[in-house]
């Protein structure tokens, strides 16, 4: 019976001490957890100042918390970033600039978690793409004026076209004088925008457009003042006499050709080079 009592008790201690063996070793196991936890976020941190990004993107899927929650959400954009670059120089992609926007408003609410090298980047990205989505809001809201501007190159030939009578298309110079005018003040926005996105004239087409615009008024006024200055009223209704029919130059741009009386054909590859240059901005961010 003593035997008995004695090896019951001995299985009891034995149970009990594997029991402590178990749970210490599961302490030391989510312990050990817990510690590699920070240590992977520094891992993946380091990497991500590195711009080696792929590699922390593999570090970041063996953390957990806010720390990197946040810094998994840098990692992401600058994937993002390097994936679509190329291809946002040959088709501008605005829901794609819109998605960074928003992903770059919670970078810097939560920013302070990162150090002050990632901090910085975020500050430089969100500055870039909050000037891009500025200047093609600014572009699309005067695509319609621009269009409207390019008239004037079709201007001359127009008041040289012959109507159904056999005569020159007849016209008032107060009308050409506000169609002038109105073609200046969009040209003169033009301007000022191209100096804003542009101030080393490094965009041909936009130039080259703003340019022929200026000069294709200065002409057109003087052509109207010559009407005037033979002693016509600037609301009489008069006519050009003869030919004076005007060409421009075809002008290639990438691998298309764009001519000024092709006004629509002309302002899309305008459009295209614009975000295109704008886009250009991300390329200190690209690291292939």
């Amino acid at each position: 019976m003593q035997n008995k009592t004695n090896k019951s008790n001995g299985n009891r201690k034995f149970l009990v001490a594997a029991a402590c063996v178990v749970f210490i070793l599961a302490v030391l196991i989510v312990g050990a957890l817990f510690a590699k936890n920070p240590v992977y976020t520094a891992m993946a941190q380091k990497k991500a100042e590195n711009g080696d990004f792929p590699a922390a993107a593999e570090l970041i899927t063996k953390t957990d918390g806010k720390k990197s929650e946040v810094l998994d959400k840098y990692i992401l954009l600058r994937l993002d970033i390097n994936r679509s670059y190329p291809d946002l120089l040959t088709e501008f992609d605005a829901e794609k600039i819109s998605d960074w926007s928003e992903t770059l408003i919670y970078l810097n609410e939560n920013s302070d978690l990162l150090g002050r090298s990632i901090t910085a980047e975020i500050s430089r990205i969100s500055q870039t793409v909050s000037f891009i989505t500025q200047k093609v809001d600014e572009y699309e809201a005067m695509r319609e004026d621009v269009l409207s501007m390019m008239d004037v190159f079709l201007e001359i030939n127009r008041l040289h076209t012959k109507g159904e009578d056999g005569k020159n298309n007849g016209f008032t110079v107060a009308e050409e004088k506000e169609k002038i005018r109105r073609w200046e003040q969009y040209c003169e926005a033009l301007e000022q925008f191209s100096l804003s996105i542009d101030p080393n004239d490094s965009l041909y087409l936009l130039t080259y457009l703003i340019k022929e615009v200026q000069g294709e008024c200065a002409d057109l006024g003087k052509a109207v003042d010559s009407v005037t200055q033979s002693g016509y009223s600037e609301t009489d209704k008069v006519r050009f006499s003869g030919e004076g029919r005007k060409s421009y130059p075809d002008i290639r741009s990438s691998s298309a050709s764009v001519n000024l009386l092709e006004k629509d054909n002309y302002e899309l590859h305008l459009h295209k080079g614009i975000c295109r240059m704008l886009v250009e901005g991300l390329g200190e961010f690209y690291k292939p």
